[in-house]
């Protein structure tokens, strides 16, 4: 818990915007910016040191680097910490964002409405009831999708009991007897 006692998700703090010279040489005001974040999300200080190149999270994340580059075009992530020399680098929690993002875009939410998510989550708790609902949204439609996906497999689990039947019935195997489209 951060120290007020309001519980604070890390999907709740803007983290965008940081701007350091090289992931071991961080100024004093960037400092005294990810301590402030790490207390307010009751995390150590390292979950939210950049450190991490675009080609470790590429790795970590399954996600290629174009993807990475994309996404934060879009909006789909925050804009991440920058070298002096224009190099992108994450932090922990970052990662856990794009994992995040990468598991809505999985379930097949559009890319305008995580796009809707971040700049939401970007602008902090208050707008905890507006994700909420957009997230709520999302799960009523994969349900839907989930309830499809179930008539249809039954469909499929009809149609291969049926051809187990009929080749049990014949003697023959799988493998003997190509499907003919029934």
């Amino acid at each position: 818990m951060s120290s007020d006692s309001t519980p604070v998700d890390a999907n709740d703090v803007d983290t965008s915007g940081t701007n350091t010279s090289d992931s071991a040489n961080v100024d004093d005001k960037e400092i005294d910016r990810l301590t402030e974040l790490a207390r307010r999300l009751d995390v150590p200080l390292t979950r939210v040191v950049p450190e991490w190149s675009v080609g470790e999270v590429s790795e970590r994340t399954g996600i290629s680097i174009d993807t990475l580059r994309y996404y934060e075009r879009l909006g789909l992530i925050d804009p991440v910490t920058r070298t002096s020399g224009g190099r992108r680098l994450y932090s922990d929690l970052d990662v856990e964002r794009i994992g995040f993002v990468r598991r809505l875009r999985a379930t097949g939410m559009p890319v305008e409405t995580v796009a809707e998510y971040v700049r939401l989550r970007a602008k902090g708790p208050s707008t905890a009831a507006e994700r909420l609902r957009l997230l709520r949204e999302h799960r009523a439609l994969l349900e839907h999708q989930q309830a499809e996906l179930a008539q249809n497999m039954a469909a499929v689990d009809t149609k291969i009991a049926y051809y187990e039947g009929l080749l049990a019935d014949s003697g023959q195997t799988s493998a003997a007897h190509p499907d003919d489209g029934r």
